[in-house]
């Protein structure tokens, strides 16, 4: 099972700790349901990812809406089904080429699509750690968000920002 964390700023620790670390963003951030008083769950994400300067891979389409708010540098294109692969495998060497990842942080996916995808990273993966920000918990990541409601997620989210 996986932990849910309740407080904004003990999952800004875990997502400031040293590891190395992977952003997986899904199109359902740009869901006009996923919009928190004007701003995209989406917008929360990339200032998250830019905060902690790691790569981001955009799955679905959100891709286009990414370019100009991630550096290119740091922003590749790759379907939720084919990263998850590449994590499960301990001999990839990231999208640098520097190495597997040890930490992979998921938001704006179908719940039932990223719950597949968690759970073959939490049963055959013993170094990655996963952690998603999306408003539901997921008993198959490590670490995620209890159920809110977008107000309660707005927040949560704005408490993460503010303190990594």
């Amino acid at each position: 099972m996986g932990t849910t964390v309740y407080d904004a700023v003990t999952m800004a620790n875990i997502l400031k700790s040293p590891k190395r670390k992977l952003f997986v963003f899904g199109s359902e951030s740009l869901d006009k349901r996923m919009n928190l008083d004007g701003k995209l769950a989406a917008d929360y994400f990339v200032e998250i990812a830019n905060k902690l300067n790691c790569p981001v891979v955009a799955t679905g389409h959100v891709y286009k809406y990414l370019k100009d708010k991630i550096d290119n540098s740091r922003l590749s294109e790759m379907p939720l089904i084919n990263i998850t692969d590449r994590l499960s495998d301990k001999d990839w060497k990231g999208l640098d080429g520097k190495g597997q990842y040890a930490m992979a942080i998921f938001g704006g996916h179908i719940v039932y699509y990223v719950s597949q995808a968690l759970s073959r990273l939490k049963n055959f993966t013993n170094w990655l750690r996963t952690v998603d920000l999306d408003k539901y918990a997921h008993p198959n990541a490590r670490f995620s968000l209890p159920n809110l409601s977008n107000a309660e997620w707005k927040e949560y989210l704005e408490k993460i920002i503010e303190n990594l």
